[in-house]
């Protein structure tokens, strides 16, 4: 949040003095006094500093990174709709997501297909029952793949770097609505990505992701924060005869 200066202004004032003159050496009825110096004007007042203005979105991403700083757990079912805009394509995804911190998540899709997600983001694995088959990469690898920065929902407390990163404007909120916050990146690539924060505490419930023609939608549901979570599901080994393949780069 932006800071408020206040400027202290010192006023100089300058007083001027009377000068004398020894009078030259004239008849009496010529003396004259000499006249006095006029003083120096005073400085005029410094205009006051205009106060910077507070950036409208500052309060709200205080309380958005409050609420990730404070996760500790997380439960939530989720629907995502995927619109591929220039193939003309849409595709709807159900499914659910465990979290725990600080860097433990487990996506999995259950319809229209199995998929199960599982990283610690140092390693991902991905693993699709219906080809057994399995994927593991390096978290970052995998990153670098994607073509966004993120879908809404995978960046559990990393809040505070996704504000650094990416401008910020706030709109809604008002008589308990919704509040709906849109970053945009400061430099990069080209996307958008707006949450939709809950009145009462700006949880994300929602997520809305454009980039490079593809809108990807991101909603959550049976919400559960900082209840337990068994640590087993954060846990995989490929199943028995599926296919393995790694990418480390």
């Amino acid at each position: 949040m932006n800071k408020l200066i206040t400027a202290v202004l010192l006023l100089a004032f300058t007083s001027g003095a009377m000068a004398q003159q020894k009078p030259a050496a004239k008849p009496a009825a010529e003396t004259k006094k000499a006249a006095p110096a006029k003083a120096a004007p005073a400085k005029a007042a410094a205009k006051p500093a205009e106060k910077k203005a507070e950036d409208p979105a500052g309060p709200v991403l205080e309380k958005l990174k409050a609420w990730d700083a404070a996760l500790q757990t997380l439960k939530a079912d989720f629907t995502q709709e995927l619109n591929f805009t220039e193939a003309g394509l849409k595709q709807t995804i159900e499914g659910n997501l465990r979290y725990s911190r600080p860097n433990l998540l487990r996506i999995e899709h259950i319809k229209p297909s199995r998929q199960l997600v599982v990283t610690d983001k140092k390693d991902i694995w991905i693993y699709k029952p219906e080809d057994n088959q399995v994927v593991r990469a390096s978290w970052d690898a995998w990153r670098r793949t994607q073509d966004q920065n993120f879908s809404g929902i995978l960046d559990f407390g990393n809040y505070a770097a996704l504000t650094e990163k990416n401008t910020a404007t706030v709109s809604g909120g008002k008589d308990g609505a919704p509040v709906t916050v849109k970053f945009v990146p400061k430099s990069g690539k080209d996307y958008s990505l707006s949450l939709t924060l809950s009145a009462t505490d700006y949880f994300p419930l929602g997520a809305e992701l454009s980039v490079e023609g593809t809108v990807i939608k991101t909603r959550l549901t049976s919400v559960e924060k900082n209840g337990p979570v068994d640590a087993a599901v954060f846990k995989f080994s490929p199943p028995k005869g599926a296919e393995t393949l790694e990418f480390k780069n």
